[in-house]
């Protein structure tokens, strides 16, 4: 048994698999498209060696093959029998992840990281179960207890950079991000940070100046890049610089439109927002549906089940939105948390109405929702386009009175270019 690059615990007596192991953990913290690789390469060094394999287990998981994802963590579970309670805590862990057990998962991170808080890759897997949760007050107690025991770890800043941000503790989550990419100019995650935080301070300007140089040295990403420059494409929507916007846009999203969940989710969000804006995008919106209609059976994250709801009756594939949104009123029966049947359905049933242009039905699904879309995952800037849906169809009905009390809401919360001027512009409805 020797340690890792964190101090802790590993069984190997091969340093190539070692250090090909820390390069994959190091790869996941980092976003970096390569950790797959990383890990399989110290597996193939030391097959003996059970956190490559769950590493290897997770890059799969995330990248949705989710067979080869239960194989790689069963052969992680049969290696690690014998090795070292760490090895065995971390393991587990993973394993209850890619299979699709996020409670039992939860259970046993927390467990584990009371016992090796700077496992970090544990640490970001428990900190994303609870993002697609919308557990934020969990996420930041998390990152706040650890970041003691891994104060000089950019990757573990750029975690606390984010829970502070989503907090609201902007100014907070400026200062801690800008340490983290100190140390580590290729933090991906550390960049976002300060991206949401510059977003919700209304500093636009500074994001359009800061941000293209900060993403420019990442090179190392896979999809999460192109999530770095759709936080660029807000700053330009917020600033009023729509032309801009719309270009990096189809840069970014259309010239090769992906099936990728986090790709998907900033392709269709970006084009509804052009759409809020008063900018019909037409066409545009073909790839996406042809996309959405082949993900009806990979809907487990209800956040992306109602982006791809927004696709379809964008453009206007009805028959496929009809049948989407039936499979999701089958699913709430068996939803235990209730948020499916109670958030997820009448927030579809909005985005139907809206694009339907029955715009009071639209307010009618919608306003009721907005204390519980937290309960669906995202984050604020992500979770502003279904708040800014129902602002705009107050707008378009002509219901006058809320329009003007949610727009003093959300002006006063950031005074994004689109709101500041809504009145300006001619109802769309």
């Amino acid at each position: 048994m020797t340690v890792d690059h964190w101090g802790l615990p590993v069984t190997s007596a091969s340093s190539g698999a070692l250090e090909m192991y820390e390069r994959g953990a190091t790869g996941v913290l980092g976003w970096d498209r390569s950790a797959l690789d990383c890990f399989r390469g110290a597996a193939a060094r030391d097959p003996g060696l059970a956190l490559a394999h769950v590493g290897a287990g997770v890059c799969l998981f995330l990248e949705e093959r989710f067979e080869e994802a239960r194989a790689a963590v069963e052969t992680a579970r049969r290696a690690v029998a014998g090795q070292s309670g760490r090895e065995r805590g971390h393991v587990e862990a993973l394993a209850l992840l890619v299979a699709g057990k996020p409670q039992d998962a939860e259970v046993a991170m927390r467990e584990h990281l009371a016992a090796y808080p700077r496992d970090l890759l544990v640490a970001q897997r428990l900190y994303f179960i609870w993002f697609w949760q919308g557990r934020f007050p969990e996420m930041l107690a998390l990152t706040s207890a650890l970041t003691r025991h891994a104060s000089g770890s950019s990757f573990m800043l750029g975690l606390h950079a984010f829970a502070l941000e989503q907090a609201d503790r902007c100014d907070e989550a400026v200062r801690v991000a800008q340490a983290a990419i100190v140390r580590n100019p290729r933090d991906a995650w550390a960049i976002h940070a300060l991206a949401h935080a510059l977003y919700e301070m209304a500093a636009f300007d500074t994001g359009i100046r800061r941000l293209p140089a900060a993403i420019h040295p990442c090179t190392h990403l896979g999809w999460f890049r192109n999530h770095l420059l759709w936080h660029l494409v807000l700053m330009f929507l917020a600033a009023g610089e729509y032309e801009r916007a719309s270009r990096l846009g189809r840069a970014v999203f259309e010239r090769a439109p992906s099936p990728i969940a986090g790709d998907l989710h900033d392709s269709i969000s970006f084009l509804w927002r052009l759409e809020l804006a008063g900018l019909p995008v037409g066409e545009r919106w073909r790839p996406f549906v042809e996309i959405a209609q082949s993900r009806l059976d990979r809907q487990g994250l209800l956040f992306h089940a109602v982006h791809l709801a927004m696709a379809l009756v964008a453009g206007g594939d009805w028959t496929t939105a009809d049948k989407q949104l039936g499979m999701l009123r089958e699913r709430a029966a068996r939803d235990r948390t209730g948020l499916t049947g109670d958030v997820v359905v009448p927030l579809v049933e909005g985005v139907h109405a809206f694009a339907a242009r029955e715009y009071r039905r639209a307010v009618e699904r919608i306003e009721p929702l907005r204390p519980r879309i937290v309960g669906i995952g995202g984050s604020r800037a992500q979770r502003d386009v279904f708040h800014d849906t129902l602002l705009e169809a107050c707008f378009r009905g002509g219901d006058v009175d809320r329009a003007e009390r949610l727009l003093a809401e959300r002006v006063a919360r950031r005074p994004d270019h689109v709101w500041r001027t809504r009145r300006e512009r001619a109802p769309a409805g």
